[in-house]
Parts: C-alpha cells; structure tokens; sequence
C-alpha cells in the first residue's frame, strides 16, 4: 500500500502508482470516476463501473468493490480509534504499520516476526529515509 495523493485521485496519479501498467487481460472495477475510465482506456483495459448511488454493490460476474471499501473501513477505524489525527508528512509510515497488522491479524506477533518481515521489505529503509521527499512531493502536487 502506498500513498498517492490527497483528494480526489486523477489519472496521473493512479499511472504512477502502478510500477508497470496492468496486463491487458486485467479488468478494473471502481466507482466510475473519469480518472479510472481514463485510466482503462489509455492502457486497453475492461473497465467496470459500480455505482453506489444507485445501489451497484456486485455486477454480473461477481465484480466489486467491495474488498477495497472495506479494506478503507479497516484503515479509518484503526487511525480513528488509535490516534487524534495524524499527520500527512507521516502517511505512509501509518499505512506501513497497518499493512503489518493486518499481514499478521491472525497470528500472535513476536518481536521476531515483525524484524523479519522488515527485513524482507527491500524498500523499507529507502522509503524511511525519502519520506520528506515523498510529503513534498505529496505536497506540490495539491497546489
């Protein structure tokens, strides 16, 4: 899980939150803002569109989104009952710790465990020491 911006999501940002471009046998399911469907078309992908204004919780085939809203839910319960607010310079280290506690929810966590799912993460030194690159980046992005 990583941070890709503050509001309202565009096009460019979902690009960039993607290492590589999904394959083109992938199918996108979201909530048909424009950013998605633009998204779906510059890279040839299905796009399914669920509206919860108008009760689309599960289309033909199984489709939804339902994972991901509660996935959402999961995460605002745990900084809503954890934490007077935090901080946006700090984003991704929350969503770092969450991404933890629900990897091991169904196992008692040791000390040990937890250094060793750190050290498996290649990345987690480099993104600690780019987070104020990131919140700037974050930042000048908003304005």
């Amino acid at each position: 899980m990583t941070v890709s911006t503050m509001g309202r999501i565009t096009k460019s940002d979902i690009e960039e939150s993607f290492q590589n471009p999904l394959p083109e046998e992938s199918i996108l399911c979201s909530d048909g803002h424009v950013s998605y469907k633009g998204y779906s078309i510059d890279n040839n992908l299905k796009h399914i569109v669920l509206r919860g204004d108008l009760k689309q919780h599960v289309k033909k085939g199984g489709y939804h989104i339902q994972q991901v809203n509660e996935l959402h839910n999961r995460l605002k319960k745990w900084i809503d009952g954890s934490f007077w607010g935090v901080s946006t310079k700090y984003l991704q280290n929350y969503l770092n710790w969450f991404y933890m506690r629900e990897k091991f929810k169904h196992e008692s966590i040791t000390t040990e465990k937890m250094a060793l799912a750190s050290i498996q993460n290649t990345h987690a030194v480099k993104q600690y020491r780019c987070n104020n690159f990131s919140y700037n980046v974050l930042l000048a992005t908003q304005l």
